[in-house]
């Protein structure tokens, strides 16, 4: 890229679902990630994709009233945190925002939205992934394809920190692994582990977030109806970590469906639900053939097969956790029979990021 062109002034007009600020000029758009709504300065532009353009900030020429000095040693290089350096009020505005972005065509009364902040931005995750390239070790910028090294890491919880020091210290990746890779450390029944190169969440998943999933685990139980017969399906149960305190509290009947191979309670059938074969399997293996409820949280992906399972056993109510507030959207769009949100929940499972957790409570 010509160096003369390299360097640009930025003005920041929004802040995008994706953390990102945004520049508008002469028709094209830039995006700035670290920047505020209203702050001027210069950036540099790493690459340019269809017309849109990506940067850097360099420096900053006007800061926005909301700028904070970060916690995180690292945040201005991390690609890991977005909103550390704003207060976390304006970080759940971004993420209202965001919400509303993704739901723009599903009517829903926003003033009725609810909003789960975290008791704190730091010290919550109990799991990392890291990349490692030789001696170097950290998490990989999207932008540059570039390391960054976090050995301060704000945003783990302090008893994984002396797993994180030894791998900084010591610069060792076990022999037999290639030389590049990645690793996981997380907690698990009170011991911090290591997996090398496996897939995540190897050790079986769990939210990175204890205190704030207990706080989804009671939405969930809150929202769920009064049912006529009593019967829940829960799929992507993972080890029932939605659907138990459901289970439970309450006369239910309850089918788990998962592909994870470590459930083996009687309750639980192991199922690839992306297979478009899903649904037949789980008809011929299902001790119930209704269920008042299905409750779901896919990956971030989401569930394109959900009008399909709602369509054979037209539940009276449907709960859909989700990562990622535009499959959620897109899966609800898909519902081919009438439906009304009755709650729609915010729940800030990852502070400091634009990642967030929605919850939404549907009447079919």
């Amino acid at each position: 890229m010509n160096p003369k062109i390299d360097s640009f002034h930025f003005r920041i007009d929004h802040v995008d679902p994706l953390g990102q600020g945004v520049h508008k000029e002469d028709g094209k758009i830039t995006f700035i990630p670290k920047t505020l709504p209203g702050e001027t300065g210069k950036a540099r532009i790493l690459k340019s994709r269809k017309g849109v353009r990506f940067a850097k900030m360099q420096t900053l020429a006007r800061s926005s009233q909301h700028r904070i000095q970060p916690e995180c040693p690292h945040f201005e290089q991390c690609p890991g945190c977005d909103y550390l350096h704003t207060d976390y009020e304006i970080e759940l505005l971004f993420k209202q925002n965001a919400l509303k972005k993704y739901f723009q065509k599903i009517i829903f009364d926003w003033e009725k939205l609810q909003v789960l902040p975290a008791p704190h931005r730091t010290g919550y995750r109990n799991r990392i992934q890291l990349h490692y390239r030789k001696n170097q070790i950290g998490l990989i910028d999207s932008q540059t394809g570039g390391l960054v090294e976090i050995p301060e890491c704000a945003v783990i919880q302090d008893h994984l920190r002396p797993a994180l020091n030894r791998l900084y210290a010591d610069r060792f990746w076990p022999k037999g692994h290639p030389p590049e890779g990645h690793c996981e450390l997380y907690a698990q029944q009170g011991r911090v582990q290591i997996t090398w190169n496996q897939a995540y969440a190897k050790g079986g998943f769990t939210q990175v977030n204890d205190t704030m999933n207990a706080q989804l685990r009671r939405a969930v139980s809150d929202v769920t109806p009064a049912m006529k017969s009593s019967t829940l399906l829960d799929l992507f149960s993972g080890n029932g970590n939605l659907s138990d305190m459901i289970h439970k509290t309450r006369t239910i009947k309850r089918v788990m469906v998962d592909n994870s191979p470590q459930d083996k309670r009687p309750d639980f059938i192991r199922l690839d639900l992306f297979s478009p074969s899903a649904l037949r399997t789980f008809e011929k293996q299902s001790p119930l053939n209704f269920f008042d409820l299905i409750l779901l949280d896919p990956p971030r992906k989401g569930f394109p097969f959900l009008n399909d399972w709602v369509t054979r056993y037209r539940p009276e109510h449907l709960i859909y956790v989700s990562c990622h507030p535009g499959t959620l959207a897109r899966d609800m769009e898909s519902l081919q029979q009438p439906y009304e949100i009755s709650d729609l929940m915010l729940i800030d499972l990852f502070p400091g990021t634009r990642h967030f957790e929605t919850l939404a409570s549907i009447r079919l």
